[in-house]
């Protein structure tokens, strides 16, 4: 998979970016899943995405999570 941009989510303006990410973005979670954004509700705490990679676990593919902004490694496009 090529990553063509990442967005910082650390440091001081990683909360507003946090809140800027739109659906279409790709994130990585802290368990290493990668997910594709459907939802950005705006509160800065939680994305709804649609896992679309998980070597850990692959029967998660296709699956829709809420994840907290905390489990969210990095997000890419």
């Amino acid at each position: 998979m090529t990553e063509s941009n990442n967005y910082s989510l650390g440091g001081a303006e990683g909360a507003a970016n946090f809140l800027a990410l739109t659906p279409g973005l790709k994130v990585e979670t802290a368990a290493g899943a990668i997910g594709e954004i459907i939802e950005n509700p705006g509160d800065g705490t939680f994305l709804l995405i649609k896992h679309i990679e998980n070597a850990a676990d692959p029967s998660t593919v296709g699956e829709e999570e809420l994840v907290w902004f905390g489990d969210v490694k990095r997000a890419f496009e």
